[in-house]
């Protein structure tokens, strides 16, 4: 079922950074530094930041800090002139409503919701929860699909129901599946905002099916991210060719990417602290992070990290 156009909402497009939350060694929250963190990636190309995601640690805030630090966000990424999308998400409805319904009257560009976790909803409650939250709003809604993290894996179909039937405007698909993409477009309308939502496959995405790409690694990478990720859309407009942007890739992101992909001799991917650890290297006043995440690194892991920074010369 095609979507009435009169229902459609304003369409999200560009790189967007799922932006850190700074917090003080006593795990307030260090309002001062959002303003900073904030320039430094408008300075950096992306065109928004969506505060309040996972790389944000959602998880670890109430209601109300959710609502101050998308608060606080949206006040500073609209102060350097880019877009923000708040991130909403909560295993309530009704929570999910109220820091949607806030982040609307501070400005929002639209809201990104995670789908509930742990306890993992069947279709039927899912629908009635997105629709809840469409309907109490009038800026964009992002569903974002991430199994890993919730437990809830869509099939492509019932994501599409969703935006056909009014429930989502926009989706970011966190499985690295750039079939998805294609399927997901196929099974919509051009003004169904798919975004990529994991760090390894930019140019096949943007190149071809997606409208945007949220990348966490841009809080680190800002620059570079928002450089191949242009490239990648002046090859779906044709105006250059792939391997502009496969070149880009390669000399631009590969050289990070094993950071946050391979494992160090412990087992373990640090990649929040990656980030962290390593804004403050840059002199982005990135803070700590809530328990029971470990803040700094293990010495193998800062030699690694020390490297990279130095091949970047941002060290």
């Amino acid at each position: 079922m095609a979507r009435d156009a009169k229902t459609y909402r304003t369409k999200l497009t560009g790189i967007y950074i799922p932006v850190i939350t700074p917090f003080n060694e006593d795990e307030s929250i260090n309002f001062e530094s959002i303003d900073a963190i904030a320039k430094f990636l408008a300075e950096n190309g992306v065109d928004g930041i969506i505060p309040s995601g996972s790389t944000g640690e959602l998880i670890a805030m109430t209601t109300d800090e959710t609502i101050a630090v998308n608060k606080a966000y949206i006040a500073a990424g609209h102060k350097y002139g880019i877009k923000v999308v708040a991130s909403t998400g909560a295993y309530r409805t009704c929570d999910v409503i109220k820091m949607s319904q806030a982040a609307e009257a501070d400005g929002a560009d639209g809201v990104m919701v995670v789908t509930p976790w742990y306890m993992g909803p069947n279709k039927q409650e899912l629908y009635d929860h997105y629709k809840a939250i469409h309907d109490s709003i009038t800026i964009p809604v992002m569903m974002y699909h991430n199994p890993y993290y919730s437990t809830v894996l869509l099939p492509d179909q019932f994501i599409a129901k969703l935006y056909n039937e009014g429930c989502i405007d926009a989706v970011k698909e966190r499985q690295a599946d750039v079939f998805r993409q294609q399927n997901l477009r196929r099974l919509t309308d051009d003004n169904f905002a798919i975004f990529y939502g994991y760090d390894v496959c930019p140019v096949e995405t943007q190149a071809t099916w997606s409208d945007g790409w949220v990348v966490g690694t841009g809080n680190l990478f800002p620059k570079e991210n928002s450089t191949v990720y242009k490239l990648a859309k002046k090859v779906k407009a044709g105006e250059t060719a792939i391997s502009e942007a496969q070149k880009a890739m390669e000399e631009l992101i590969w050289p990070y990417l094993f950071l946050f992909t391979e494992p160090d001799s412990n087992g373990d991917i640090l990649w929040l602290q990656m980030i962290k650890e390593g804004l403050k290297m840059r002199g982005i006043p990135a803070g700590v992070s809530r328990k029971p995440v470990m803040n700094g690194l293990p010495q193998e892991d800062m030699d690694r990290l020390t490297a990279v920074l130095e091949h970047y010369h941002y060290i």
